[in-house]
């Protein structure tokens, strides 16, 4: 016989036992540049870069414009040089993250800094042709012929870099 209020049923389990902590999916050292997602943040390292450089090199005409796009660039391509040696060097398996979701969260908010960087530098590229006053009588063109070209490869360098964030999303 059972003792008063006691019941036969055993007690709930536990929720947390059913459901085990997230995985890093994502393999660290050498063999991440193996993967895709690996290869995909070399490819935005080195295109980031090559942005870096592109607006660096041109003459600032739109100071607020470009200044935003260098921003998005030098911060973007630090902090993806950060998670690739988190993983290099195998610092994602002390760290207690969620890696699936940091990933999904770095590329989502890079994604949408670079498309906005992409639209204020396709915005200076556009305004080649109009003149700028230097004094009351002489009008020079916003971009030179040079800076113009530099400006046009910047602007693909950074839809590439964009794309390369979109795809790993």
């Amino acid at each position: 016989m059972m003792p008063r209020g006691s019941s036969s049923m055993p007690p709930p389990p536990n929720p947390a036992a059913y459901f085990p902590p997230p995985r890093v999916t994502l393999p660290s050292g050498l063999e991440i540049l193996r993967t895709y997602s690996g290869a995909f943040i070399f490819l935005e390292i080195l295109f980031g870069t090559i942005v870096w450089i592109l607006v660096a090199s041109t003459q600032v005409p739109l100071p607020l414009l470009q200044g935003w796009v260098m921003f998005v660039a030098v911060t973007a391509w630090f902090l993806s040089v950060v998670f690739l040696c988190v993983f290099l060097f195998g610092y994602a398996n002390r760290i207690a993250v969620n890696w699936n979701q940091t990933d999904f969260l770095f590329h989502g908010a890079t994604f949408v800094f670079y498309f906005g960087a992409f639209l204020l530098q396709a915005a200076t590229t556009s305004l080649h042709h109009y003149p700028r006053r230097l004094n009351s009588t002489t009008y020079v063109k916003i971009l030179g012929d040079h800076e113009y070209n530099i400006s046009i490869a910047a602007s693909v360098c950074i839809s590439l870099t964009c794309i390369w964030h979109g795809m790993l999303l």
